[in-house]
């Protein structure tokens, strides 16, 4: 595929050492520089801390939260709740 406008990414740092991971992440800030946009599945915090601007908790299959990114990074109770940190 050429000049996608959109790239799903499901764990793409699962199983990565953290150099490949910074790798990931700083080829998904050119992704989005050249306006592609991403659909990221993560549970590694860090990593969707550093590129996410919305975010959506899903449990079971349903979505309980959603928000933009900043809001829910800042949310302490709602980290606990959906992700354990």
């Amino acid at each position: 595929m050429t000049n996608p406008n959109l790239i799903l990414l499901d764990e793409p740092s699962e199983g990565l050492s953290p150099v490949a991971v910074d790798r990931v992440i700083e080829t998904c800030r050119v992704l989005r520089e050249e306006k592609i946009s991403i659909l990221l599945v993560e549970q590694n915090i860090h990593v969707a801390e550093a590129l996410a601007e919305r975010v959506y908790v899903l449990v079971g299959g349903k979505t309980v939260f959603e928000s933009n990114a900043d809001k829910f990074l800042e949310n302490h109770e709602l980290r606990l709740k959906y992700l354990g940190v």
